[in-house]
């Protein structure tokens, strides 16, 4: 389970930086949170898929492609703030993280157009939200079964390539989760691990007080992640009692 800190520099960072990119910060440490549990969510949702003896509806499906693709937008969401944080060192690992999710943006920005991109989607024998590829797991352990959840309808002429390959691939474990789309392919696990990597880097950095401030700065610990609960009392009818004659 992948979630960021509660002791996160990200969450306190070291004073003083300005209010812009404490806003920046939240954007990215709640990006990777948010890739983090949908990412558990889609395997539970997978798991039901691959096991059920119930008939599988349409909103089953539906359910697993919202965590797939919540998991693209929130690494496109967390490149564009990395690389928009004033302040912050033009370090190695931000260079490898755009490099990591470049395919995931690419398959963010069709999602994002899918009217301009149908044309490419019915040429290409494709659905509008792809299609998701991943292997069976029975008592944690790999089966050899690759099952495919088709997001969409099944034109003639439509075709996947989904199980394999047996040997290792880089940086990626056993479920092989994919989001298969217009020819490309994301390994969705590895594309969280990846943000938390990146994560793991710029908390460093921010720990570090590498990240020069930028903007009025903060000079005071704020809080942030609370809830907050509030009632309202209405009084509608009061009684009152007759006072005796003086």
């Amino acid at each position: 389970m992948l979630r960021i800190a509660e002791n996160s520099p990200l969450r306190k960072s070291p004073l003083p930086i300005s209010e812009r990119q404490i806003v920046l910060l939240d954007g990215i440490r709640y990006s990777a949170d948010m890739a983090g549990i949908a990412i558990d969510r889609l395997w539970r949702k997978l798991c039901f898929l691959d096991s059920t003896e119930e008939a599988i509806q349409n909103h089953h499906i539906a359910a697993a492609a919202l965590d797939a693709w919540s998991i693209i937008d929130a690494a496109h969401r967390m490149s564009d703030l990395v690389e928009n944080l004033p302040g912050l060192p033009n370090s190695d690992w931000r260079r490898l993280f755009k490099q990591r999710v470049a395919d995931a943006l690419e398959l963010r920005d069709m999602w994002q157009h899918q009217v301009g991109e149908a044309a490419k989607v019915v040429a290409a024998r494709g659905q509008a939200w792809g299609a998701l590829a991943w292997v069976k797991h029975e008592g944690g352990q790999p089966t050899g079964r690759w099952f495919l959840a088709v997001v969409g309808s099944d034109f003639k002429g439509s075709s996947w390539t989904f199980g394999g390959p047996a040997a290792a691939v880089p940086r990626v474990g056993t479920r092989r989760i994919r989001l298969i789309h217009l020819g490309r392919s994301v390994y969705l696990a590895r594309l969280v691990r990846d943000m938390f990597e990146a994560v793991g880097c710029l908390e460093e950095d921010v720990a570090n007080n590498r990240l020069r401030c930028v903007g009025e700065p903060v000079n005071q610990e704020r809080s942030s992640d609370w809830i907050i609960e509030s009632s309202i009392v209405a009084v509608v009818s009061a009684e009152t009692t007759k006072q005796p004659d003086q």
